[in-house]
């Protein structure tokens, strides 16, 4: 069908898709959509260069400058099956790879992992606004937060640096809108599915811990210091270089200040490193396998805890990611990594 005309964005799509030349866009079709609430800062900005001059009374001229980064966030309800957005994630990440099936059923266990630069890990991005198509030809994930706070659904905000915004693309119309399609627009991750455990990074497997009593919970990957270079004789950036250091984060709240959680300011000031699980856990798949996500960090380092001392004393904490010098029991490498089970049966990075 035609672009929808009217301005109620319900109606309306976005998508995107994996490409691989910075500054050449690719079409979306199927498997391209995402299951977005809202996009911020999707937009094409250009200072005015005014010609200041003498004998003017007002400027007789000005010009439109080069376009500035687009910095557009992705606000979406988590997906156990994300889809175009979990290809986004992936791109953040670095490394994905071929699933692996499990048990012969339509469960399928993906990895992504932290690679050492996600320099050419890029995608084109395509949104419809009422009765035309914004199409960002090029850009980059640089942040991802999921939070599940207190109860309902666990919200996931992405944010990608692109070069520039336009609505007269030849590659991406209103047939190739048309065409999206979305791996699961139903299996949305909850609170209540989510479990955080914690032990000392030297410790035994930390699957054996008792879950700590929580009630919000924040996982946060961000690759840190890109640039935003002009070069002559283009309007757009060309594709941002890392200049810093990947920043994890894991922030949890506590209901109460309990018997558990004192003692994580004597475990901050000792600085006692530690190993965590975040997971959540979905519906069943099939046979004994569930739809799942689960965050591995092997060594973290933690802050001091932020108690408050209101009428209901509660405790806060959060942790920062390092890399282990060796994978510690349980786990499988010395970064963080996070394991997906659903039903997509490709490499998300394919």
């Amino acid at each position: 069908m035609p672009t929808p005309t009217g301005p109620e964005r319900r109606l309306l799509a976005a998508g995107a898709k994996k490409s691989t030349t910075w500054g050449t866009a690719v079409a979306l079709g199927a498997g391209s959509g995402i299951n977005t609430k809202g996009i911020t800062g999707y937009v094409r900005v250009q200072d005015y260069l005014i010609a200041a001059e003498v004998d003017s009374a007002l400027a007789r001229s000005g010009q439109l400058d080069v376009i500035k980064p687009i910095d557009a966030t992705i606000q979406t309800d988590m997906l156990y099956d994300p889809g175009a957005l979990g290809t986004l994630i992936a791109l953040l990440w670095g490394t994905a790879g071929n699933p692996a099936q499990q048990g012969g059923t339509a469960a399928w266990l993906h990895k992504f992992q932290l690679a050492d630069t996600n320099w050419n890990k890029i995608a084109t991005m395509a949104v419809e606004f009422p009765g035309i198509i914004h199409e960002m030809r090029s850009c980059k994930p640089i942040e991802w937060t999921m939070k599940a706070a207190g109860s309902g659904i666990v919200g996931s905000e992405l944010k990608v640096r692109g070069d520039q915004i336009i609505d007269d693309s030849g590659v991406n119309g209103a047939t190739q809108m048309d065409s999206l399609t979305y791996d699961d627009r139903e299996n949305r991750v909850l609170f209540r599915h989510s479990a955080v455990k914690m032990n000392a990074a030297s410790a035994g497997d930390v699957s054996g811990e008792t879950a700590l009593v929580t009630n919000n919970i924040e996982v946060s990957i961000k690759r840190q210091g890109y640039d935003s270079v002009h070069p002559a004789g283009q309007y757009g950036i060309i594709e941002p270089a890392e200049g810093g250091y990947p920043d994890f984060r894991v922030k949890i709240s506590f209901p109460r200040f309990d018997a558990v959680n004192k003692v994580f300011m004597a475990t901050a000031i000792a600085e006692t490193l530690q190993k965590m699980t975040v997971t959540f856990i979905g519906p069943l798949i099939a046979s004994t396998y569930y739809y799942t996500y689960k965050f591995y960090f092997p060594k973290m380092r933690m802050m001091i805890p932020e108690a408050s001392w209101d009428e209901i004393v509660k405790n806060g904490l959060e942790l920062i990611a390092e890399e282990a010098s060796a994978a510690p029991t349980g786990m499988a490498h010395t970064r963080p990594y996070v394991e997906i089970t659903n039903k997509r049966t490709t490499d998300y990075l394919a």
